[in-house]
């Protein structure tokens, strides 16, 4: 059987209508009032048009870590202009649009090489927003961020929880139901969270570079969804990898976050935000 892949995120209504068909709740979810560094992302095209959301992580006041995909509008590594961040739990009370003001305004967008899902698995779908103005200068109050894994972390940390005892938390603003022809999408946009755990990271769609995760609603645990993209797989306050494209079914199937914790990312990362690196926590899982 031919395997479908798809991104999870949340592009406009006509781009959905004709991607894979989604068929299925994200499972076990509650409001996230805890992981306030998560926010939600809204890109603009080089005309000023809303194009797509994603959420991420702030690991400093500057900044938010998203995927590569999210950052990128096309498989041609055209790069979004702009973008607004958003960290109010709940987005959609700033109208039922794409919200075109608030938020905090980046223009600088950075991908780490995404040039589409055809290199799976290494799909280099990791990007970052530098902001444009400190995060502590703004309307929000965040009184902490998140602490960014080291290199291989996550091999140490799978290895010393054997089982289904390897636990995440995933958060985002993705969509929560999708029906089969995508006509139809119940879609908060508010900041949600749920469990999992790291079902494995070798394998032909892992290989070192994903992680698999359980998106079985069984057991309490939850999965993701259009929107999610970008979001962070944490352990504690860690953010080990971040949401990346889903196998045979985009709010069903097993998904995988792209790795944060491998050691070329690091040094792009390092590389990409300057002085910012310093004030990055660093934790080894």
């Amino acid at each position: 059987m031919r395997k479908t892949v798809t991104t999870v995120a949340l592009a406009s209504a006509v781009v959905l209508a004709g991607g894979t068909a989604a068929q299925a709740i994200t499972g076990n979810f509650t409001e996230d009032f805890e992981h306030t560094y998560v926010g939600l992302a809204v890109f603009y095209n080089p005309d000023g048009t809303a194009s797509h959301r994603c959420s991420g992580a702030l690991l400093t006041d500057t900044v938010f870590l998203t995927a590569g995909h999210c950052v990128t509008l096309d498989d041609q590594g055209t790069v979004a202009t702009s973008a607004r961040v958003y960290f109010e739990q709940d987005v959609q009370a700033l109208g039922s649009a794409y919200p075109t003001s608030g938020g905090v305004v980046s223009t600088e967008l950075y991908s780490y090489g995404y040039e589409g899902l055809g290199n799976i698995p290494e799909t280099r779908d990791a990007g970052v927003i530098i902001l444009d103005e400190s995060i502590e200068e703004s309307q929000y109050d965040i009184e902490e961020y998140a602490s960014l894994a080291t290199a291989g972390s996550l091999d140490s940390y799978k290895r010393s929880h054997p089982g289904n005892s390897a636990t995440t938390t995933i958060s985002g603003y993705g969509v929560q139901e999708s029906n089969g022809s995508q006509t139809k999408q119940v879609a908060y946009r508010e900041r949600l969270t749920a469990e999992s755990f790291v079902i494995g990271l070798n394998g032909t769609n892992a290989g070192g570079y994903n992680v698999k995760l359980s998106t079985n609603p069984g057991g309490g645990r939850g999965g993701t969804c259009f929107g999610d993209s970008g979001g962070p797989v944490l352990v504690g306050d860690t953010v080990t990898a971040v949401n990346s494209f889903v196998m045979n079914g985009a709010c069903a199937g097993t998904g995988f976050g792209y790795r944060v914790d491998q050691q070329p990312f690091l040094d792009w990362l390092e590389a990409t935000v300057g002085d910012e690196w310093d004030e990055i926590e660093h934790v080894t899982l």
